[in-house]
């Protein structure tokens, strides 16, 4: 099993990976703002959400920080591994940022 870390600077990129191995994504975000990363969209078939964590960076209240989210590649195919940094109000508010990246699976 292969660990995979992934961040800003590969959004848009394509990665490979096998049945087993685990996706981290990283992303800068700062949760008091109302804004946080959110899954729009992948393949479940191919990978599976496996947690989502948040740790700060300054320490103390509102600060900023990484979040993470985990995926598991449990079978194979390629999917697009899609989020979005937005509130989750009102519904139907545009991204102010959005990130993603191909894994194919084999």
């Amino acid at each position: 099993m292969a660990r995979r870390e992934v961040t800003e600077r590969d959004n848009g990129r394509s990665y490979p990976a096998a049945p087993g191995d685990q996706i981290v994504v990283r992303l800068d975000e700062t949760p008091s703002s109302g804004y946080r990363w959110r899954l729009d969209g992948v393949d479940e078939r191919v990978l599976v959400p496996a947690g989502d964590g948040f740790r700060s960076e300054a320490g103390g209240l509102g600060a900023g920080g990484r979040r993470q989210l985990r995926f598991d590649a449990v079978g194979p195919g390629r999917t697009i591994l899609r989020l979005s940094l937005r509130r989750g109000w009102p519904p139907d508010e545009r991204p102010v940022r959005r990130f993603e990246v191909t894994i194919t699976v084999r």
